[in-house]
């Protein structure tokens, strides 16, 4: 598990204890800043997969990898010429 998944995962507990504790109180504000944190907690942790999903199949089939890194430099440098 990537560090990036981990800190997701926390950061979006805190945002639901402290949208959980807004809510409890009344405050508005505070709810909703856990709403956003539970939002960046949800990016960081879809970062952290979308990284581990990568990793993986770079380790798995390295050839594939090069080939796909490859074609994207082609691709790009075609497009940068025009």
């Amino acid at each position: 598990m990537k560090s990036e998944q981990v800190e997701g995962v926390a950061e979006k507990l805190a945002g639901k204890a402290q949208s959980a504790v807004g809510r409890l109180i009344g405050d508005s504000t505070l709810e909703a800043e856990g709403a956003g944190r539970q939002a960046a907690g949800q990016l960081t942790k879809t970062y952290g997969d979308t990284l581990d999903s990568v990793s993986t199949f770079v380790k798995e089939k390295p050839v594939a990898a090069l080939a796909i890194g490859a074609g994207l430099l082609l691709l790009v440098n075609r497009l940068l010429r025009r």
